[in-house]
């Protein structure tokens, strides 16, 4: 599934959605879920592309595996917590999705430590 279905898709969720949701909320809500779960399903394989230029371009340059690791982790949780504030946000519950944005950048910064301490060493090796 390319782009154009993707966009098709979600723009027939979201007018099925606001179609349902003054008859039934729940089942507006489940088919805008749906929705993106099927979004992301298709874009899958984009990632799998995705993971085999960036292992080619990292293994031309000297650079620590376990960067790259944290990054792609890094992308993969900032897209599930993007996902998951905006159908709170769209249901909502702002309270619930500010958590979620907190815990999703306190993860990535968990994460991040190792990368900020070789970036200290290397910073005060130099001087």
């Amino acid at each position: 599934m390319d782009i154009i279905s993707i966009c098709v898709l979600g723009v027939f969720a979201v007018l099925g959605s606001v179609a349902i949701r003054k008859y039934n909320g729940e089942i507006s809500a489940l088919l805008v879920l749906s929705a993106v779960v099927l979004m992301a399903l298709t874009a899958l394989p984009v990632l799998n592309r995705l993971f085999d230029s960036i292992t080619e371009l990292t293994s031309s340059v000297n650079i620590k595996s376990e960067y790259i690791s944290v990054l792609m982790k890094s992308l993969g949780i900032c897209y599930i917590t993007q996902i998951s504030v905006d159908i709170c946000k769209e249901n909502g519950s702002q309270s619930v999705a500010s958590q979620i944005e907190i815990a999703g950048k306190l993860i990535i910064l968990m994460m991040a430590i190792p990368i900020y301490g070789d970036l200290i060493s290397m910073i005060y090796n130099f001087l």
